[in-house]
């Protein structure tokens, strides 16, 4: 298979395509600020609060998640993170930036989907200490996400050609 990265890069590319690319960017961190919030207030993102959330609570009048329940969240989220994850790793591959790090934020990335999806069945049905199994993939997730946000911005914006820049075109 051919390495689709060895060719265009972003810093290389047209103003239009920088801005298609940094609108992508800016929509998933409305995406990712909008999930931000709504679990802030489904559960304060505090251990206790997202124990309660699967597990239920007295004091919320809180029943447990059903495996149906259960079931759906997972579905939905194992066919939509995945794909946003790679989306954005493949932006992330666009840029210049080192091997080393383009790894690690791929494993970190793809490592905190995996232990958001499998944490809440681990709550739900094992023990609530494993909202901090969800906790350090939510982390994985949001530092990952953030990488692969501002270096791809950064390679277009800033390395890269000026908003308004002009391409010369070289007499040979």
């Amino acid at each position: 298979m051919r390495n689709f990265n060895q060719k265009f890069k972003l810093r290389d590319s047209d103003r239009h395509t920088r801005l298609l690319y940094t609108l992508f960017l800016l929509l998933m961190l409305a995406g990712f600020t909008f999930s931000f919030f709504w679990a802030h207030s489904m559960t304060s993102l505090s251990p206790q609060g997202i124990a309660d959330h699967y597990r239920g609570s007295d004091a919320t009048f809180g029943e447990p998640m059903s495996f149906r329940e259960l079931a759906e969240i997972t579905h939905f989220h194992l066919f939509t993170m995945p794909v946003v994850f790679m989306i954005l790793i493949h932006v992330l591959y666009l840029t210049d930036v080192g091997h080393g790090l383009k790894a690690a934020v791929t494993w970190g990335g793809l490592g905190g989907v995996m232990l958001d999806l499998l944490s809440p069945w681990l709550i739900t049905y094992v023990s609530p200490l494993f909202v901090f199994t969800m906790l350090t993939g939510d982390i994985l997730m949001t530092v990952s996400f953030l990488i692969m946000l501002v270096v791809p911005l950064y390679d277009m914006w800033i390395v890269g050609q000026p908003l308004m820049a002009r391409r010369q075109r070289h007499k040979t």
